[in-house]
């Protein structure tokens, strides 16, 4: 992590210093009383009694130093202070035995200094327990200082960015250094053996890695770390670390400025609730937190820690409940980097005011064919594409549940449609469901005959189409005045898709075969509906394939379930419809429903969801608040398909069975013949079957005319399997009868049998 207004300057250094001087204490800790208790014998009385009273000066210095009244100041400027702050216990006891040995051997000489070393040997008696002690403590220093003495502690060999290997380390970060090892990683300090790497020293603030021994928990906390650096706790932020045994650390050393403190707090409480070890994102930190003009807010880059290959977002519920906000306040944007990903928090959102169309020509599309339905929540415009210059056209569909917007947002690209003039033929088997976009439209079919009826029509220009690209060769579809792009718009198509619908078959056909093979011929489908269930879609997943795959899809308040109905790019993880609110609630908000409130009204979540297509990336939006695209539109400027022959005849044409409904073998002179015979269909097994016994029977209608079981399988091309399960079952209905059992003839009954 970054500290703010501090650049990193420094690489890791672990909290160690004077490691060879350390060690030298240590040694003489431990020999002072051996060395004492040797030589003091040795000297006449006066040498004994000077060097008994000059003993008496490191006993006091060790236990103001035990006892802390030794300032921090004084141990900075004292040669070695960092060593006397660590070693506080080992060098109290270490002064004391070494004046005790002193003072024996100058009161008692040598007996005194036998029965001191030896007197154990005579337990128990006064002088044994005496010397016991003794022994005892010059044993702890001893245990106490092994590690120092056995291994030399590492010490800081932090270097200076592009500095010469050897640099010494500035004097403030040394301070930091010698203050953690003094009061928190050294032998005697508040949680021993947790050692400091820096990562980065400022002015204002230092950040760093706090290591445990493996397998071991880091048990530091603000309130020690405040302590030791006199700071307040809460600018000590310490969050988890690489792994179980590290965590990291950020020290404000002073207070974050009074127009910046939202920033630090974003930080910290991302680190505390989103990051932590069993967190939404763990191993992701923020970085560059600033301020958001889009949204009054602040934005900022979510990355991936060194250890964190790629973000996994999850959904904005679970975000906005770590962050204590709600959903409608929080958006995560994946970016085309898998190791960041864009944040932003504000008070409130700027999609909850609402935006009125501007105008008409705010749906002229660009020179790519792309159109503004609305707004971001980041303030980039929410797109869809109603063509692609080298692709051809594309296909558009809308989901969302009743209320949701969703045909606010059709009336708008049917407003975008009429405005690049692309004629429309619009199919609502609801049959008022959009007064607006009929009036637009080239042709309309309102009611389920109707609609479905325009979908014949449809169907009848894009055959002209197909002929007409094979009679003139033509690779790609190029629009003119003449020959526009003509989109087929099918509102509520679950009244014609659904499985409950009657028409279900002709007009799934329909719009799987424009869905298909539209584009090229420049006419795209539109859709337009609640959810896109496999079954409220004609039970064919090329359709919902096709039209999502081939262009754009706006998907506003629904279920969670529809972002899992296609596969959806993975700028749309972490998203879901479900949790779009029908209001923007206030935390004081009531809950009551208020049935005054007009649909259109801002305060609703009308229009508010996401845009998203095949290469786009997805983020909150709303569309564009438009309550009539009356006076928005000319009826004078209505695109009509003039390059098809039989657009006179479309009433007609609306009323002739295509594909699995048709029922005629001609039609007008105009259409392909394919437009109105059924299309080729394979014959069932049962159908194979009666066909073949069919052909077998007696002219005469004397005889039963049979066939064997392996001449059936080999006339029919099906499976034995399924023949003989086929013809197990018409011998029960009587359709078909058997000579014997063993013989396995089968043949068509008589007349009078049947």
């Amino acid at each position: 992590m970054t500290i703010p207004e501090t650049t990193p300057n420094h690489a890791p250094a672990q909290v160690r210093a004077g490691a060879s001087r350390e060690k030298v204490f240590a040694l003489a800790e431990v020999a002072a009383p051996l060395v004492t208790a040797g030589v003091m014998p040795l000297l006449d009385a006066q040498a004994a009694a000077a060097v008994s009273t000059f003993l008496a000066a490191p006993v006091l210095v060790a236990g103001a130093n035990a006892a802390g009244l030794l300032s921090e100041r004084l141990l900075a400027d004292v040669p070695g202070g960092d060593i006397l702050r660590a070693h506080q216990r080992p060098f109290l006891l270490s002064a004391v035995t070494t004046a005790t040995a002193a003072a024996t051997a100058t009161v008692s000489g040598l007996p005194g200094i036998d029965a001191l070393l030896a007197g154990w040997m005579t337990m128990p008696s006064v002088s044994g327990a005496v010397s016991a002690a003794w022994w005892a403590a010059t044993g702890l220093v001893a245990f106490s200082l092994r590690r120092v003495l056995a291994t030399p502690k590492p010490h800081a060999a932090a270097q200076v960015v592009d500095g010469p290997a050897q640099a010494v380390l500035p004097p403030e970060v040394e301070r930091v250094l010698q203050r953690w090892l003094a009061h928190i990683s050294g032998e005697w300090g508040a949680h021993p053996g947790q050692h400091l790497s820096l990562t980065g020293h400022g002015p204002e603030a230092w950040e760093g890695v706090i290591d445990a021994q493996p397998g071991r928990p880091v048990t530091v906390t603000a309130a020690t770390v405040s302590g030791v650096y006199r700071v307040p706790a809460g600018q000590v932020v310490i969050t988890d670390g690489p792994h179980g045994s590290a965590k990291h650390i950020l020290v404000h050393l002073v207070a974050p400025a009074e127009d910046q403190p939202q920033y630090g707090a974003l930080q910290a409480l991302w680190l505390q609730r989103v990051a932590r070890r069993g967190g939404c994102m763990p191993g992701t930190h923020l970085e560059e937190v600033t301020p958001d003009p889009a949204t009054g807010g602040v934005a900022a880059w979510i990355c991936a820690d060194d250890e964190t290959d790629a973000l996994t977002v999850p959904d904005l519920y679970t975000v906005a409940g770590a962050l204590r906000t709600t959903p409608l306040l929080v958006s995560v944007e994946r970016t085309s980097n898998p190791r960041r990903a864009i944040l932003r928090m504000m008070d409130r959102s700027p999609l909850e005011d609402g935006r009125p169309l501007p105008g008409a020509e705010t749906l002229r599309a660009n020179s790519n064919g792309y159109v503004q339905l609305g707004t971001g929540v980041s303030g980039k415009p929410a797109r869809v594409q109603l063509y692609d210059p080298k692709g051809g056209a594309r296909h558009v569909i809308i989901v969302g549940v009743t209320g949701s917007g969703k045909g606010g947002v059709l009336q708008l690209a049917a407003l975008s449609y009429h405005v690049n003039g692309v004629a429309m033929i619009y199919a609502d088997p609801k049959g008022s469901s959009n007064p607006d976009v009929e009036d637009m439209a080239a042709y309309a079919g309102c009611g389920p005959e109707q609609a479905l009826g325009a979908l014949r029509v449809a169907y009848a220009v894009f055959l002209h189409r197909v002929e007409e690209s094979r009679d003139l060769r033509a690779k790609n579809f190029e629009p003119t005045p003449e020959r526009p792009y003509v989109v087929t718009i099918l509102d509520e198509m679950v009244q014609l898709l659904g499985d409950k619908s009657p028409h279900r078959a002709e007009a799934g056909w329909i719009i799987s075969i424009l869905a298909a093979q539209g584009r090229s011929m420049g006419m795209p489908v539109a859709l337009c509906g609640q959810i896109m269930n496999l079954d409220q879609m004609g039970s064919d997943t090329s359709i919902r394939d096709n039209v999502f795959h081939g262009g754009a899809l706006v998907l506003l308040r629904s279920d969670s379930a529809q972002k899992s109905r296609v596969d959806l790019p993975r700028s749309f993880d972490g998203i879901d419809p479900s949790q779009i609110p029908a209001y923007w609630k206030d935390d004081e908000g009531s809950l009551i429903y208020d049935p005054s409130v007009p649909e259109d009204d801002p305060r609703r979540t009308f229009g508010v969801g996401y845009v998203v297509g095949p290469d786009e990336l997805a983020e909150m939006m709303r569309a564009w608040i438009l309550e009539s695209a009356a006076g928005h539109w000319n009826p004078a400027n209505v695109v009509i398909p003039a390059d098809f022959p039989g657009w006179a005849d479309r009433d007609t044409i609306a009323t002739i069975p295509v594909g699995p409904a048709a029922n005629e073998d001609t039609g007008p002179a105009w259409m392909p013949a394919s437009a109105t015979t059924t299309a080729a269909k394979e014959p069932t097994a049962e159908e194979k079957i009666l066909t073949v016994l069919d052909e077998r029977r007696d002219p005469i209608g004397l005889e039963v005319g049979y066939l064997h079981l392996d001449q059936i399988t080999d006339m029919t091309g099906v499976t034995r399997k399924t023949v003989e399960n086929t013809l197990s079952r018409l011998v029960k209905k009587a359709v078909v009868v058997r000579r014997s059992p063993s013989a396995g003839e089968y043949g068509l009954p008589l007349t009078d049998e049947r």
